[in-house]
């Protein structure tokens, strides 16, 4: 059974086999990429319509707006736009050597509702806590170039290493930082789907 050969911190052929053991107990949204070593996991949430509801319920109902009656505005609200899906895809960092997750979501969102969707109500407070402007921020991601939001990984070794276990072996590895960093961003495994596989 392998070992992480230097705890916290992972080479990359050791991220690809632990993404290999962590990817079956994942939900079928979860794929390997081929191309690089990336672990991709799609979530469908349903929050979309209680974001605006949250915007709507301080609007006066009798009120119209401009983009009620200009069939040429941009933006649009339309009450399908119930889901989003966010796509969580997650890498090795070169210079941190810990894995980070990477998040887009469709449709887009802005940081402050993105943060709401996807950050659990017990970790708000600590994610914004993280650095000048939280431990979620956004960047361009690493494959596609396209803006992304990460949660940063200058505090990801400190979290892993106050695991109680000393000795981590490559098939756990990810199950610990699922629970450190991906639990942080809504991105967890659930004791059904470890015992589904």
């Amino acid at each position: 059974m392998d070992k992480v050969s230097d705890f916290p911190f992972l080479t990359v052929d050791e991220f690809v086999k632990a993404c290999d053991h962590i990817q079956p107990l994942l939900p079928d949204g979860a794929v390997p990429t081929a191309e690089f070593a990336c672990l991709r996991i799609t979530r469908r949430l349903a929050a979309a319509s209680e974001l605006n509801a949250d915007c709507q319920e301080h609007l006066d109902p009798g009120l119209d707006t401009p983009e009620d009656h200009d069939e040429e505005a941009i933006i649009k609200s339309s009450q399908d736009d119930s889901f989003v899906t966010v796509h969580y895809d997650i890498l090795l960092s070169p210079s941190y050597r810990v894995p980070v997750v990477y998040m887009t979501v469709s449709p887009p969102l802005p940081l402050s509702r993105f943060f709401d969707l996807v950050v659990p109500l017990h970790f708000r407070d600590v994610m914004r806590e993280v650095g000048v402007m939280g431990a979620l921020s956004m960047t361009d991601h690493p494959l596609t170039g396209l803006p992304a939001y990460f949660v940063h990984p200058c505090r990801t070794a400190d979290a892993m290493c106050a695991t109680p276990s000393v000795d981590v072996h490559l098939r756990d590895y990810m199950l610990v930082w699922l629970g450190i960093v991906g639990a942080s961003v809504g991105l967890s495994v659930s004791s059904t789907e470890l015992h589904r596989a």
